[in-house]
C-alpha cells in the first residue's frame, strides 16, 4: 500500500497511516509506504509507527522520502 503525502502537509500522511494502523491493521498488506518531500516529515510520521511497535526503514527517492513501514506482523486488537 501506498501514501503519497508529497505535496502535502505532514499531518495528512500522518493521519491516514494512523487509521490505518489503528483500525485496519489487521487488513493490511505486507508494509505501507508512505511518500513525503523532506526528511524531517518522515521522522515525525516514523515515530507513530514506532511507538505502535512497528519496524520503520527510511530512504531518500528520487523525489523526496520514503517510509516503509513493515506491517507483515500485525497488531490486532
Amino acid at each position: 500500500m501506498r501514501i503519497d503525502g508529497r505535496g502535502q502537509d505532514v499531518s495528512v500522511p500522518y493521519e491516514r497511516l494512523k487509521h490505518l494502523l489503528t483500525k485496519e491493521g489487521c487488513i493490511l498488506e505486507d508494509f505501507i509506504e508512505i511518500l513525503v518531500d523532506s526528511e524531517g516529515s518522515a521522522k515525525k510520521i516514523n515515530v507513530l509507527a514506532s511507538l505502535v511497535g512497528y519496524e520503520t526503514t527510511i530512504s531518500r527517492t528520487t523525489d523526496g522520502w520514503s517510509l516503509r513501514v513493515d506491517t507483515s506482523r500485525r497488531r490486532c486488537t
